[in-house]
């Protein structure tokens, strides 16, 4: 039974089309951002991605670059579903990576038809990849951190994603230099990224996390963006990412 991701920030429409994949005989798993699509795509490997284009925090194109420049998902098949025809042209780069897209409002039997086509002709090849490949993985990582950071309140918000991606490039510049040690830009990178890591692992450490939730930096620990008045009943909109 194929695994197909769901990415639609709409509860109610990720759930009419979860409920109409599933009649049809697919196995569904949800995620409501870009941020959360990434985590299930590391945990699940999915057999295709559905993902809607506009959504908070990572849109549908940052998570198409990554998971076609990631040499363990890049060919995990794409579909994109999206409402806003005016938008192709402006993602018509990304949109050449996905296998096709759909159009809403869809049509159960043309998005069922897509799906089932795209999984029938996808040719999932878990191939060795170069050193090349896993590098510029790292370096579109470092660019993702940088959309972040251009928030004014991107520390508060998104600090865990940001340590997360530095991670993530630190992995994928290791993976290049164990095929190819001598490799430039990998051994640049790296020592750019563990330098930089560290100087924000120790802004952790001396920071001390919000006293209503317990997760993001606050300035002096005393709250965070997201709790302004410091009430305890608000929950953080992270938190399961915690």
């Amino acid at each position: 039974m194929s695994t197909v991701l769901v990415v639609e920030d709409s509860r109610s429409q990720r759930e009419c089309i979860s409920h109409q994949l599933k009649c049809s005989g697919l196995n569904v798993i949800q995620a409501s951002d870009g941020v959360e699509a990434l985590d299930k795509i590391e945990r699940n490997l999915p057999d295709l991605v559905l993902l809607d284009i506009v959504m908070p925090r990572l849109d549908g194109c940052g998570v198409c670059r990554l998971i076609k420049a990631n040499p363990e998902t890049r060919n995990i098949p794409v579909v994109f579903l999206t409402g806003k025809k005016q938008q192709l042209a402006l993602f018509s780069r990304t949109l050449d990576r996905a296998e096709a897209y759909v159009s809403k409002p869809w049509q159960p039997r043309e998005l069922l038809a897509t799906i089932k086509k795209v999984l029938l002709n996808a040719n999932i090849k878990f191939d060795r990849a170069s050193a090349d490949a896993w590098t510029e993985y790292g370096i579109l990582n470092l660019s993702t951190i940088e959309l972040y950071q251009s928030s004014a309140d991107a520390w508060t918000k998104y600090s865990t994603q940001i340590v997360k991606l530095y991670d993530a490039s630190l992995a994928a510049f290791d993976r290049a230099l164990a095929i190819q040690p001598s490799h430039v830009n990998a051994n640049k990178y790296r020592n750019k990224v563990q330098k930089i890591r560290g100087i924000l692992m120790k802004k952790i450490e001396q920071s001390q996390p919000c006293k209503v939730c317990n997760y993001y930096y606050g300035k002096d620990g005393i709250n965070c963006a997201v709790h302004p008045g410091g009430r305890p009943q608000e929950i953080c909109r992270d938190w399961e990412f915690n």
